[in-house]
């Protein structure tokens, strides 16, 4: 069974009927799975787990809830996905949350778990669908399903109906990026400095950054992308994450190509 199918056998099973109704929590205490919080020098979250039981640790630094509750879906999508196999434990740290097409398949496929068990296919279109892409729809998307605005992204990246990216920047270097299907441009490797032309740049720079929507060079973003012209540009929005150094940006298709 793939990992949306056993997300999506939770809700059925305990006839979850929309967001408001979903206590992830409950669902892992029914389902025989003890949380705990305790300090975790390299993990956001652990799981120790055999084929019906487990215990999911969460780091006590975590404060935002919904990185809690992300946290807690993610090893309740390791025991879903993996019970039937040797391994009993594993330890998440901070990127194998934010990543859904890494080299680690089964941090990837406990991402894809929690995103569908806590932004359900069907729900994110109907919250999403009639709406433009932007960042105060991501953001009303992350209130809604409880969820941090990192992964509100991501779900609206892998199913969304506007062609967008999502860049996540610390410290002036990309961290990590993911694209829609059909973005247009794809080639931005991990370690590339936020270009000046980007808005992010002012909020590395120490200067006031701009939050709107606005214009941006496509090359800029993306230079060594053979299909990328320099009269392409794309709308950018940025939200500046000042407790970590770091922007969260969005990239989407101008009429501008």
């Amino acid at each position: 069974m793939k990992p949306e199918e056993h997300a999506a056998r939770l809700i059925d099973e305990y006839c979850i009927s929309n967001p408001k109704e979903l206590n992830v929590e409950e669902i892992a205490y029914a389902e025989n799975l003890f949380i705990k919080d305790a300090p975790l020098n390299n993990f956001l979250g652990m799981i120790n787990y055999k084929e019906s039981h487990g215990i999911i640790t969460l780091n006590t630094n975590i404060t935002d809830k919904g990185q809690r509750i992300f946290t807690i879906t993610h090893e309740m999508g390791h025991f879903f996905n993996e019970r039937n196999k040797p391994e009993w434990l594993r330890g998440c740290k901070v990127d194998d949350l934010s990543s859904f097409k890494s080299a680690k398949r089964n941090e990837d496929n406990a991402n894809v778990f929690a995103a569908e068990l806590l932004m359900h296919r069907p729900w994110f279109n109907d919250f999403t669908s009639k709406r433009d892409i932007n960042f105060e729809l991501i953001k009303e998307a992350a209130g809604y399903f409880s969820v941090s605005l990192s992964a509100a992204a991501m779900r609206y990246i892998n199913i969304g109906k506007y062609p967008a990216a999502v860049i996540y920047s610390k410290d002036g270097f990309v961290k990590w990026s993911a694209f829609h299907d059909y973005f247009p441009f794809k080639f931005l490797l991990k370690g590339f400095a936020v270009p000046k032309e980007s808005a992010a740049s002012d909020f590395f720079k120490g200067n006031t950054m701009q939050t709107c929507s606005d214009l941006v060079p496509a090359k800029s973003w993306f230079p060594s992308d053979y299909k990328c012209k320099e009269s392409t540009y794309l709308y950018e929005q940025n939200v500046a994450m000042p407790n970590y150094n770091a922007v969260l940006t969005l990239l989407w298709e101008s009429e501008y190509t």
